[in-house]
């Protein structure tokens, strides 16, 4: 799974939980600025990002996750690490 499927299936996922806020989702849309996604609504997509990629994020990793592009990194990562 390349950057770009993944960044997708975020955009799939994040979608409901923007609940209309921005008109359009990318690789740099900010999720707690842009999406104004509250401390539940970010453990709700990390969550269904677990469930989706079958993978875990670790908890550390959160803080430094910005944008829907840094989430798609760290996806990346950790399923590198898990192959």
């Amino acid at each position: 799974m390349n950057h770009q499927d993944i960044v997708a299936k975020l955009v799939d996922i994040l979608e409901p939980l923007a609940e209309g806020r921005v008109a359009s989702i990318g690789e740099n849309t900010e999720l707690t600025g842009e999406l104004a996604l509250d401390s539940l609504r970010v453990m709700d997509l990390v969550l269904a990002v677990e469930d989706e990629f079958d993978i875990s994020i670790p908890i550390n990793a959160l803080a430094e996750i910005k944008t829907v592009g840094d989430l798609a990194a760290q996806i990346e990562t950790t399923l590198s690490a898990n192959a």
